[in-house]
């Protein structure tokens, strides 16, 4: 997978900044196409009040993400008999691992010190 866009990047740190502290979805197992549309949902909704390019961008974003969550555990998974992976939710390990993305980002560093216009000003930036 290629590196994400500064855009992609903004999307992501957004949804870490307030929505992905909400995340709590059904403990069933899921395919991940149906993952990946259920993730790219709620950042296409957490960032709508961007505009269009902003929500149009989001599907990259919400695959990185979920794999990255797959890799730590937010999300376990097993081979199904008909050979496919499932992936079932798990609240503890992604609550944990969302509180390390947001440590570890630069952009929530920026937005800490950026003042109340922050989030527009970088989406007016990244979207132009």
């Amino acid at each position: 997978m290629s590196e994400p866009t500064e855009l992609e990047q903004t999307i992501t740190a957004y949804f870490l900044s307030g929505a992905a502290n909400d995340v709590n979805i059904a403990t069933r197992w899921w395919p991940y196409k149906e993952l990946l549309l259920t993730i790219d949902d709620k950042f296409q909704m957490a960032v709508r009040k961007f505009g269009v390019k902003a929500r149009s961008a989001t599907k990259p974003a919400a695959q990185a993400f979920i794999d990255h969550m797959i890799a730590k555990g937010g999300w376990t998974s097993k081979d199904n008999e008909f050979g496919g992976t499932m992936h079932q939710f798990q609240l503890d390990a992604f609550r944990r691992e969302v509180k390390e993305m947001q440590a570890a980002n630069p952009i929530l560093k920026e937005a800490a010190a950026g003042g109340e216009t922050f989030w527009a000003d970088k989406f007016a930036a990244v979207t132009a």
